[in-house]
């Protein structure tokens, strides 16, 4: 099938711009590359098998397995020459992409994605058997079909490529329910949430575990506590702030998640021995005016 495509993104404020997808039956000793690309590249193999190559690192991949072709980096690939493989891809870039593809386990570093590999799960059988019915797989296919069919339903095209990185993510990550699961997902809840006037029962009952339990993985993983840690990042954003803003400290104390602005002196001064007012007249951290 002829790849179906969009024109390129011209702003990179995009959060995730699907650019291009395809599927296909390659023949035999089919090869693309070596070369570089403007945008990332995600293969899904639905059947066969064939070898990708990127920076110098060389895979053998079959049914179920995926690979990321990276901006900017040469890579090639290329069908296998007795069952050459059948795959469908997706072109797309955005300011999210990275972080999307690293939850993913995708990186410069580990660009391919093994169903095998499941962090001692058992294989998915469904994905290697019949790749076509495998969540994965009807995903992307779907999501080919719809590129070519639909071709002003962004958000649909969007919404089929965030569900096929969300069947990839819970396999190449840490375990949810896994000790460490738990501490990505409560610092993933404090980033989002700093500003509000959240408890630390809060994140507990986000996650579905017991507050107790919380402070054991913090002290254990972290070697601090929940409090501390939301604390911390508190003034971590505040010292940003104060630097790079021209807000009053009242102000960065509200945006901040303090109750007011004594509270936010007393703790900056605890953590860093000088008061908000005085960091902000050192050399370097005074903001520019407009």
């Amino acid at each position: 099938m002829t790849p179906t495509s969009n024109p390129p993104a011209s702003s990179p404020q995009q959060s995730l711009r699907i650019f291009f997808c395809g599927h296909e039956q390659t023949p035999a000793s089919h090869t693309c590359g070596p070369g570089i690309w403007p945008h990332y590249l995600l293969h899904y193999v639905l059947s066969g098998n064939g070898v990708f190559r990127n920076a110098g690192q060389v895979w053998r991949l079959h049914a179920g397995d995926a690979f990321l072709i990276i901006p900017g980096i040469v890579a090639s690939y290329g069908a296998d020459p007795q069952t050459p493989w059948e795959y469908c891809w997706v072109g797309f870039d955005g300011r999210d992409a990275k972080d999307i593809l690293t939850l993913c386990g995708l990186t410069e570093k580990n660009p391919v994605y093994r169903t095998e590999q499941s962090f001692g799960q058992p294989m998915d059988k469904a994905a290697v058997s019949c790749p076509h019915e495998s969540p994965a797989g009807a995903c992307l296919l779907t999501l080919n079909e719809s590129f070519y069919r639909d071709t002003g339903n962004i958000y649909l095209h969007l919404s089929l490529l965030y569900r096929f990185f969300s069947l990839l993510a819970p396999q190449a990550g840490a375990s949810p329910d896994s000790p460490s699961g738990y501490i990505r997902q409560a610092t993933e809840y404090i980033r989002h949430n700093y500003a509000y006037d959240i408890k630390i029962q809060d994140i507990a009952h986000n996650l579905g575990i017991d507050r107790s339990y919380l402070y054991k993985l913090f002290s254990r993983e972290l070697c601090t506590s929940p409090q501390q840690f939301l604390i911390d990042y508190r003034l971590h954003m505040a010292k940003h702030l104060l630097s790079s803003t021209t807000l009053h400290i009242s102000e960065i104390a509200n945006s901040c998640g303090f109750t007011d602005s004594a509270s936010f002196c007393r703790h900056f001064r605890a953590q860093f021995s000088i008061t908000p007012s005085q960091f902000r007249r050192e050399p370097g951290n005074a903001p520019v005016k407009p």
